[in-house]
């Protein structure tokens, strides 16, 4: 064996057989015979001291006993070797590719993801990208601290210090004063892809060796796990059993797939992007995120309004058990009236608004429209029905918020939050304490003619708690942000015990339960992934990106910022306790170091850890492996 130098002029005798020869006889251009060149020594085995024409002898013979062209050296035998039964197995050819000379421009599909020097990098081929679920835990905390005052007296451990001490740490540690320094630090964050979404990737787009054009993409699913552990994850997002609304996972009744038939507040946001004519959007091309957004938003009508706790700033209870509470009269005209929870568009679209107030006379005895959010986990359980989150009814009076316009037509509205941007309301609506009604245990209103039912504060199963034994921590309590917290763990500890292909985790282990590390429920890491091959709809020749993406969560990262507690055999978190946030990142199973600030360790003092821990790891996400352009 040896090689040829390229460049190198070498001559080949080509010993042909019989049927080599035929074709030449027999051909009509002999340079249209050769179809390819190939070599083959596979059979042959160098080791062997016998002559490979050598049949006589047994002894230390090789495999192929008989005669191999331009090998054996028998000028004679040659000739009939290969119709003597002998086939080459394995062959070394080379084709020509096409008949152009120059090389087609190779397109690649080729991802964006934001650096922690806020600079966009771009990958292709096989890219892995790490998310960070405790950061978007400790994330959500800041946003609710903005709304201490309305919840202190009853839902913090320290009712009489918690407000100056978030006061200093928006002071010092965020450099946060005034409400427009909260509204450039929202700024700040959404430009890193950090608010109510955690962005893990900014944009795709299609690079052609030279620049990068924005094409509409489409994602398919690597495996089944990718599939099933998405629609987990997005759960709250779309998934509707019965068409009444309820989150409650997903349905594989009457298939071989368990199934996980728990709700998520999780919704995995895919975005298009603007092209290159700005009127036009491309699919999927634009950033995708996850983020919690598995509730409704629209109004509670109610009657019956009273106080919930007797000290500090009220709650509203509604209590609506008799005729005074309910419909007024049998000769009410119950067109286009809506008691309980009303949709936003229902609401505004539907029912008539006068200067008096509503103009049915069904509502005289409705004393409240409150804005609300609403989780429906199973209405069909009994104890299970919706959950409310309304905002505190002092921030709909004209004393504590100002007026602002709402639209074209100098139409104003009450401003509610301290901010006018969207991750503001976002916190606003987590920090509302959790309710539930009786509505769908009774029934009482339906026989009565009339709206019977209650709306008060409550704990799992839409039992009530008193605000009492919840400010001597006696009795848990949920705000919206911490049900869905609560929710988060059910999620990950049900994916993690299913122990099948067709819902995956990785990374960790050998924990109390098989899909992830940890002895309890109470301190566990787990990692989710999701891989996706990315394909240019456009570009069809594109080489397409292979993207896997693991969302992480360690739960002692979570625990060092939120406490949690069991109380009344219900485990629960607790967000308005200290003025604690460290935000771990990448550092969240070993707790090595942290930063205080989301935007990067000391990053208001002007330090170079932008994005970073105080150790230098990777805050919200990270890319772990990649081949980048």
């Amino acid at each position: 064996m040896s090689y040829i130098k390229s460049g190198s002029t070498t001559t080949l005798d080509l010993l042909l057989t019989d049927e080599g020869r035929r074709l030449i006889i027999e051909g009509a251009n002999h340079l249209d015979m050769f179809k390819q060149f190939s070599l083959s020594d596979c059979d042959i085995d160098y080791r062997s001291s016998k002559r490979h024409a050598d049949t006589s002898d047994t002894a230390n013979d090789s495999p192929q006993l008989g005669f191999i062209p331009g090998v054996t050296g028998n000028m004679l035998n040659f000739r009939k070797a290969i119709n003597n039964g002998y086939n080459i197995r394995n062959t070394i050819w080379a084709t020509p590719e096409g008949s152009r000379v120059t090389q087609p421009t190779k397109k690649y599909v080729a991802i964006g993801v934001r650096q922690t020097n806020n600079t966009i990098k771009y990958y292709r081929g096989d890219l892995e990208i790490e998310c960070y679920l405790h950061d978007y835990f400790t994330l959500c905390k800041i946003f609710v601290s903005k709304y201490i005052e309305d919840n202190k007296d009853i839902l913090s451990l320290n009712p009489t210090t918690i407000e100056a001490s978030l006061k200093t740490y928006f002071e010092s540690t965020l450099g946060v004063i005034t409400d427009t320094d909260y509204q450039e630090f929202l700024n700040t964050l959404s430009s890193y892809g950090v608010g109510q979404y955690l962005d893990f990737w900014e944009e795709i787009k299609v690079y052609n060796g030279n620049s990068f054009k924005t094409e509409a993409v489409k994602l398919v699913p690597e495996k089944d796990f990718t599939y099933y552990n998405g629609l987990t994850l997005a759960g709250g997002a779309f998934i509707r059993n019965g068409g009444r609304g309820q989150n409650t996972g997903i349905d594989f009744s009457g298939t071989f797939l368990k199934g996980l038939r728990q709700a998520s507040p999780f919704s995995l946001m895919f975005s298009p992007h603007i092209g290159e004519n700005p009127k036009h959007y491309k699919t999927g091309a634009g950033n995708a995120g996850i983020g919690f957004q598995g509730y409704d938003i629209g109004y509670l009508n109610c009657g019956g309004i009273g106080s919930w706790n007797s000290t500090g700033e009220s709650y509203p209870t509604f209590i609506m058990n008799n005729r005074d509470n309910g419909w007024s009269n049998e000769e009410t005209n119950l067109e286009n009236i809506f008691v309980g929870f009303v949709s936003s568009v229902e609401l505004e679209s539907t029912i008539p608004l006068t200067d008096a107030g509503f103009g049915n006379s069904g509502y005289g005895n409705i004393h409240t429209t409150i804005p609300t959010s609403r989780l429906v986990l199973n209405p069909n359980a009994i104890n299970n029905g919706p959950t409310y989150y309304p905002i505190k009814l002092k921030r709909l009076t004209q004393d504590q918020g100002s007026f602002i316009g709402i639209n074209n037509n100098r139409s104003l509205g009450t401003r509610v939050t301290v901010t006018t941007h969207p991750t503001d309301t976002f916190g606003l609506l987590l920090s509302s304490l959790e309710y539930s009604s009786n509505w769908n245990n009774s029934q009482a209103g339906l026989g009565g003619s009339s709206p019977y039912f209650s709306v008060v504060p409550s704990k799992d199963n839409g039992e009530t708690i008193s605000s009492s034994q919840v400010a001597a921590q006696t009795q848990p309590y949920y705000t919206l942000a911490t049900r869905m917290m609560k929710m988060c763990d059910t999620i990950f500890t049900s994916v993690a015990a299913q122990n099948n292909k067709f819902w995956l985790t990785d990374t960790y282990s050998g924990g109390y339960l098989g899909g992830l590390s940890g002895v309890s429920i109470n301190e566990y890491n787990i990692s989710i992934p999701l891989t996706f091959n990315v394909y240019s709809t456009e570009s069809r020749e594109a080489e397409p990106c292979k993207v896997t993406v693991r969302f992480k969560f360690n739960k002692g990262a979570v625990k060092e910022s939120i406490s949690y507690s069991a109380k009344s055999s219900q485990n629960y978190y607790r967000i308005f306790d200290d003025a604690t946030f460290k935000f771990y990142g990448e550092a969240g199973e070993d707790l090595s170091s942290f930063s205080q600030d989301p935007r990067g360790h000391n990053y208001s003092s002007g330090a170079n850890t932008t994005w970073q821990t105080s150790g230098s790891k990777a805050l919200f996400r990270k890319v772990t492996r990649g081949q980048e352009i």
